[in-house]
Protein backbone atom coordinates (compact mmCIF):
# COMPACT_ATOMS: atom_id res chain seq x y z
CA UNK A 1 0.00 0.00 0.00
CA UNK A 2 2.90 2.34 0.78
CA UNK A 3 4.21 1.95 -2.76
CA UNK A 4 0.81 2.87 -4.23
CA UNK A 5 0.71 6.05 -2.16
CA UNK A 6 4.29 6.94 -3.08
CA UNK A 7 3.45 6.60 -6.77
CA UNK A 8 1.43 9.83 -6.45
CA UNK A 9 4.52 11.84 -5.47
CA UNK A 10 7.47 13.13 -7.45
CA UNK A 11 10.85 11.40 -7.02
CA UNK A 12 12.02 14.21 -4.74
CA UNK A 13 8.95 13.95 -2.57
CA UNK A 14 9.32 10.17 -2.37
CA UNK A 15 12.78 10.55 -0.89
CA UNK A 16 11.60 13.09 1.68
CA UNK A 17 8.37 11.37 2.72
CA UNK A 18 8.82 10.35 6.36
CA UNK A 19 7.25 7.36 8.05
CA UNK A 20 5.06 9.69 10.17
CA UNK A 21 3.80 11.50 7.08
CA UNK A 22 3.16 8.19 5.34
CA UNK A 23 1.13 7.08 8.36
CA UNK A 24 -0.83 10.33 8.25
CA UNK A 25 -1.78 9.69 4.63
CA UNK A 26 -2.42 6.01 5.38
CA UNK A 27 -4.74 7.13 8.17
CA UNK A 28 -6.79 9.18 5.73
CA UNK A 29 -7.07 6.19 3.43
CA UNK A 30 -8.04 3.97 6.36
CA UNK A 31 -10.84 6.32 7.34
CA UNK A 32 -12.11 6.46 3.78
CA UNK A 33 -12.06 2.66 3.60
CA UNK A 34 -13.85 2.27 6.92
CA UNK A 35 -10.92 1.21 9.11
CA UNK A 36 -10.82 3.92 11.80
CA UNK A 37 -8.75 1.70 14.10
CA UNK A 38 -5.74 2.45 11.89
CA UNK A 39 -6.08 6.08 12.91
CA UNK A 40 -5.35 5.41 16.58
CA UNK A 41 -2.09 6.47 18.16
CA UNK A 42 -2.39 10.21 17.74
CA UNK A 43 -2.34 10.39 13.94
CA UNK A 44 -4.52 13.37 13.12
CA UNK A 45 -6.82 12.89 16.10
CA UNK A 46 -7.39 15.12 19.11
CA UNK A 47 -6.04 14.18 22.52
CA UNK A 48 -8.37 12.67 25.11
CA UNK A 49 -10.51 14.99 27.21
CA UNK A 50 -8.58 17.20 29.64
CA UNK A 51 -7.89 15.94 33.13
CA UNK A 52 -10.49 17.01 35.65
CA UNK A 53 -14.10 17.95 35.17
CA UNK A 54 -13.72 20.53 32.43
CA UNK A 55 -13.52 20.72 28.65
CA UNK A 56 -12.08 24.22 28.29
CA UNK A 57 -9.83 26.38 30.43
CA UNK A 58 -10.21 30.15 30.55
CA UNK A 59 -7.16 31.78 32.17
CA UNK A 60 -7.32 35.49 32.97
CA UNK A 61 -4.52 37.86 33.88
CA UNK A 62 -2.25 40.63 32.66
CA UNK A 63 0.96 38.59 32.74
CA UNK A 64 0.72 36.98 29.30
CA UNK A 65 3.64 34.50 29.62
CA UNK A 66 2.17 33.34 32.92
CA UNK A 67 -1.19 32.74 31.22
CA UNK A 68 0.56 30.21 28.99
CA UNK A 69 2.58 28.58 31.76
CA UNK A 70 -0.36 28.10 34.09
CA UNK A 71 -2.81 27.23 31.32
CA UNK A 72 -0.66 24.51 29.80
CA UNK A 73 0.08 22.97 33.19
CA UNK A 74 -3.61 22.86 34.07
CA UNK A 75 -4.35 21.26 30.71
CA UNK A 76 -1.91 18.46 31.53
CA UNK A 77 1.23 19.66 29.80
CA UNK A 78 3.75 18.18 29.30
CA UNK A 79 2.65 14.70 30.38
CA UNK A 80 -0.43 14.31 28.17
CA UNK A 81 1.07 15.93 25.12
CA UNK A 82 4.86 16.06 24.94
CA UNK A 83 7.41 13.28 24.85
CA UNK A 84 11.16 13.80 25.01
CA UNK A 85 12.63 14.69 21.64
CA UNK A 86 9.25 15.47 20.07
CA UNK A 87 8.88 17.71 17.04
CA UNK A 88 6.57 20.60 18.00
CA UNK A 89 4.98 22.85 15.38
CA UNK A 90 3.15 26.02 16.45
CA UNK A 91 0.76 27.82 14.11
CA UNK A 92 -0.10 31.36 15.24
CA UNK A 93 -2.03 33.94 13.26
CA UNK A 94 0.75 36.09 11.83
CA UNK A 95 -1.07 36.97 8.63
CA UNK A 96 -1.12 40.74 8.80
CA UNK A 97 1.24 43.71 9.06
CA UNK A 98 -0.29 44.90 12.30
CA UNK A 99 1.14 45.59 15.75
CA UNK A 100 0.13 43.53 18.82
CA UNK A 101 -2.02 46.41 20.06
CA UNK A 102 -4.12 46.26 16.86
CA UNK A 103 -5.28 42.70 17.66
CA UNK A 104 -4.99 41.24 14.16
CA UNK A 105 -2.27 38.69 15.01
CA UNK A 106 -1.54 36.38 17.92
CA UNK A 107 0.31 38.16 20.71
CA UNK A 108 4.06 37.45 20.40
CA UNK A 109 4.50 36.90 24.15
CA UNK A 110 2.06 33.99 24.05
CA UNK A 111 3.89 32.36 21.14
CA UNK A 112 7.30 32.84 22.74
CA UNK A 113 6.23 31.31 26.05
CA UNK A 114 4.72 28.28 24.30
CA UNK A 115 8.09 27.73 22.63
CA UNK A 116 9.91 28.05 25.95
CA UNK A 117 7.56 25.62 27.67
CA UNK A 118 8.08 23.07 24.90
CA UNK A 119 11.85 23.46 25.11
CA UNK A 120 11.86 23.32 28.91
CA UNK A 121 10.12 19.97 28.92
CA UNK A 122 12.27 18.26 26.34
CA UNK A 123 11.02 18.98 22.84
CA UNK A 124 13.62 17.99 20.29
CA UNK A 125 12.62 20.69 17.82
CA UNK A 126 10.16 23.59 17.95
CA UNK A 127 9.12 25.41 14.78
CA UNK A 128 6.65 28.21 14.07
CA UNK A 129 4.91 28.36 10.69
CA UNK A 130 2.48 30.66 8.88
CA UNK A 131 1.23 31.31 5.36
CA UNK A 132 0.54 35.02 5.68
CA UNK A 133 -1.87 37.19 3.72
CA UNK A 134 0.31 40.31 3.75
CA UNK A 135 3.94 40.02 2.67
CA UNK A 136 5.44 37.66 5.22
CA UNK A 137 8.52 39.78 5.92
CA UNK A 138 6.36 42.75 6.80
CA UNK A 139 3.73 40.74 8.69
CA UNK A 140 6.23 38.76 10.75
CA UNK A 141 8.22 41.90 11.64
CA UNK A 142 5.40 44.33 12.45
CA UNK A 143 3.41 41.75 14.42
CA UNK A 144 6.51 41.23 16.59
CA UNK A 145 6.14 37.47 16.30
CA UNK A 146 9.30 36.65 14.37
CA UNK A 147 11.51 38.60 16.79
CA UNK A 148 9.84 36.96 19.80
CA UNK A 149 10.15 33.50 18.25
CA UNK A 150 13.83 33.91 17.46
CA UNK A 151 14.59 35.30 20.91
CA UNK A 152 12.93 32.21 22.34
CA UNK A 153 15.33 30.10 20.30
CA UNK A 154 13.12 28.77 17.52
CA UNK A 155 12.87 29.35 13.76
CA UNK A 156 9.83 30.85 12.05
CA UNK A 157 8.99 29.79 8.53
CA UNK A 158 6.88 31.43 5.88
CA UNK A 159 5.03 28.62 4.14
CA UNK A 160 4.69 30.77 1.02
CA UNK A 161 8.47 30.96 0.87
CA UNK A 162 9.29 27.31 1.60
CA UNK A 163 6.53 26.04 -0.72
CA UNK A 164 6.84 22.61 0.92
CA UNK A 165 3.33 21.16 0.76
CA UNK A 166 1.96 17.64 0.52
CA UNK A 167 -1.22 16.80 -1.43
CA UNK A 168 -3.69 14.92 0.76
CA UNK A 169 -7.22 13.60 0.40
CA UNK A 170 -9.73 14.70 3.06
CA UNK A 171 -12.00 11.68 3.57
CA UNK A 172 -14.69 13.36 5.68
CA UNK A 173 -14.93 16.47 3.50
CA UNK A 174 -18.12 17.55 1.80
CA UNK A 175 -16.61 20.25 -0.41
CA UNK A 176 -12.83 20.46 0.08
CA UNK A 177 -12.00 16.90 -0.97
CA UNK A 178 -8.27 17.49 -1.22
CA UNK A 179 -5.71 20.09 -0.23
CA UNK A 180 -1.99 20.75 -0.21
CA UNK A 181 -0.96 21.06 3.44
CA UNK A 182 2.34 22.10 5.00
CA UNK A 183 4.68 19.16 5.36
CA UNK A 184 5.95 20.54 8.66
CA UNK A 185 2.51 20.37 10.22
CA UNK A 186 1.81 16.89 8.87
CA UNK A 187 5.10 15.63 10.29
CA UNK A 188 4.67 17.24 13.73
CA UNK A 189 4.50 15.08 16.84
CA UNK A 190 2.68 17.90 18.62
CA UNK A 191 0.68 20.49 16.67
CA UNK A 192 -0.31 23.59 18.66
CA UNK A 193 -2.84 25.92 17.04
CA UNK A 194 -2.57 29.50 18.40
CA UNK A 195 -5.14 31.76 16.70
CA UNK A 196 -6.45 35.13 17.83
CA UNK A 197 -10.17 35.81 18.21
CA UNK A 198 -11.51 38.56 15.94
CA UNK A 199 -14.31 39.46 13.59
CA UNK A 200 -14.12 38.53 9.93
CA UNK A 201 -16.11 39.90 7.02
CA UNK A 202 -16.85 36.63 5.23
CA UNK A 203 -16.58 34.21 8.13
CA UNK A 204 -18.16 36.49 10.78
CA UNK A 205 -15.47 35.34 13.21
CA UNK A 206 -11.99 33.91 12.79
CA UNK A 207 -10.59 31.77 15.60
CA UNK A 208 -9.15 28.25 15.74
CA UNK A 209 -10.74 26.42 12.83
CA UNK A 210 -10.28 29.25 10.36
CA UNK A 211 -6.62 29.55 11.38
CA UNK A 212 -5.99 26.33 9.42
CA UNK A 213 -6.31 28.35 6.22
CA UNK A 214 -2.74 29.45 6.94
CA UNK A 215 -1.54 25.84 6.62
CA UNK A 216 -2.61 25.24 3.02
CA UNK A 217 -1.07 26.32 -0.27
CA UNK A 218 -4.24 27.67 -1.90
CA UNK A 219 -6.42 29.49 0.62
CA UNK A 220 -8.45 31.14 -2.14
CA UNK A 221 -10.12 27.83 -2.99
CA UNK A 222 -11.99 28.21 0.31
CA UNK A 223 -13.52 31.49 -0.77
CA UNK A 224 -14.31 30.27 -4.27
CA UNK A 225 -16.04 27.01 -3.32
CA UNK A 226 -17.76 27.79 0.00
CA UNK A 227 -15.78 29.29 2.87
CA UNK A 228 -17.69 27.85 5.84
CA UNK A 229 -17.88 24.26 4.61
CA UNK A 230 -14.25 24.32 3.54
CA UNK A 231 -13.20 25.50 7.01
CA UNK A 232 -15.12 22.59 8.53
CA UNK A 233 -13.60 20.22 5.97
CA UNK A 234 -9.99 21.18 6.69
CA UNK A 235 -10.76 20.96 10.41
CA UNK A 236 -11.87 17.37 9.94
CA UNK A 237 -8.32 16.62 8.81
CA UNK A 238 -6.21 18.97 10.94
CA UNK A 239 -6.99 18.29 14.59
CA UNK A 240 -4.32 19.91 16.78
CA UNK A 241 -3.64 18.30 20.12
CA UNK A 242 -3.68 21.73 21.79
CA UNK A 243 -5.61 24.84 20.81
CA UNK A 244 -4.82 28.14 22.52
CA UNK A 245 -7.14 30.99 21.55
CA UNK A 246 -5.64 34.43 22.15
CA UNK A 247 -8.31 36.64 23.69
CA UNK A 248 -5.92 39.00 25.44
CA UNK A 249 -7.40 41.65 23.15
CA UNK A 250 -9.96 41.01 20.44
CA UNK A 251 -10.70 42.92 17.23
CA UNK A 252 -14.41 43.74 17.22
CA UNK A 253 -14.67 45.69 13.95
CA UNK A 254 -13.03 45.86 10.52
CA UNK A 255 -11.55 42.38 10.80
CA UNK A 256 -9.65 40.38 9.98
CA UNK A 257 -6.92 42.94 9.31
CA UNK A 258 -8.18 46.16 10.86
CA UNK A 259 -7.38 48.65 12.11
CA UNK A 260 -10.61 48.56 14.07
CA UNK A 261 -12.04 48.63 17.54
CA UNK A 262 -10.10 46.58 20.07
CA UNK A 263 -11.45 45.19 23.33
CA UNK A 264 -8.94 44.19 26.00
CA UNK A 265 -9.96 40.96 27.78
CA UNK A 266 -6.59 39.71 29.11
CA UNK A 267 -7.45 36.03 28.79
CA UNK A 268 -6.75 32.91 26.80
CA UNK A 269 -8.90 29.84 26.12
CA UNK A 270 -7.25 26.42 26.01
CA UNK A 271 -8.65 23.06 24.98
CA UNK A 272 -8.22 19.90 22.96
CA UNK A 273 -11.51 20.28 21.04
CA UNK A 274 -11.04 23.10 18.53
CA UNK A 275 -14.78 23.17 17.79
CA UNK A 276 -15.60 23.70 21.47
CA UNK A 277 -12.95 26.43 21.70
CA UNK A 278 -14.50 28.30 18.78
CA UNK A 279 -18.03 27.74 20.07
CA UNK A 280 -17.20 29.28 23.42
CA UNK A 281 -15.11 31.97 21.74
CA UNK A 282 -18.14 33.15 19.78
CA UNK A 283 -19.77 34.28 23.03
CA UNK A 284 -17.06 36.90 23.50
CA UNK A 285 -18.59 38.74 20.55
CA UNK A 286 -22.20 38.39 21.70
CA UNK A 287 -22.79 35.53 19.24
CA UNK A 288 -23.75 31.87 19.49
CA UNK A 289 -22.23 28.88 17.68
CA UNK A 290 -25.29 28.62 15.43
CA UNK A 291 -24.52 32.12 14.15
CA UNK A 292 -21.29 30.87 12.54
CA UNK A 293 -21.59 28.81 9.37
CA UNK A 294 -18.49 26.69 9.85
CA UNK A 295 -19.54 25.79 13.40
CA UNK A 296 -22.92 24.64 12.12
CA UNK A 297 -21.10 22.55 9.51
CA UNK A 298 -18.76 21.14 12.17
CA UNK A 299 -21.76 20.10 14.28
CA UNK A 300 -23.37 18.34 11.32
CA UNK A 301 -20.10 16.51 10.62
CA UNK A 302 -19.63 15.50 14.25
CA UNK A 303 -16.26 17.22 14.55
CA UNK A 304 -16.65 18.53 18.10
CA UNK A 305 -18.97 20.05 20.64
CA UNK A 306 -20.98 23.17 19.79
CA UNK A 307 -23.63 22.90 22.51
CA UNK A 308 -22.65 25.53 25.06
CA UNK A 309 -24.77 23.74 27.65
CA UNK A 310 -22.53 20.68 27.35
CA UNK A 311 -19.15 22.44 27.31
CA UNK A 312 -17.67 22.45 30.80
CA UNK A 313 -15.59 25.58 31.32
CA UNK A 314 -13.15 26.09 34.18
CA UNK A 315 -12.06 29.69 34.81
CA UNK A 316 -8.91 30.78 36.63
CA UNK A 317 -7.90 34.32 37.48
CA UNK A 318 -4.20 35.00 38.03
CA UNK A 319 -3.59 37.82 40.47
Amino acid sequence: MREKILDKFSDGNKRNLSRRLFLKILGSAALALGFPSLLRGGIGLPSPSPRGKFDLLVIKGEDYPRLIREGLKLLGFPGRFLRKGANVVIKPNAAWSRTPAQAACTHPLLVAETIKMSQRFGAGKVEVVEHSCDNHRSAFRISGIKEAVEKAGAPMYSLSETDDYVPVAIPEARTLKKAEISRKILQADLFVNMPIAKVHGAGRLTMAMKNHMGTVKDRWTFHATGLHQCIADISSYLRPQITILDCTRILTSHGPKGPGDVKILNQIILGTDQVAVDSYGSTLFGMKPEDIGYLKAAREMGLGETDLGKIRVKEYSLS
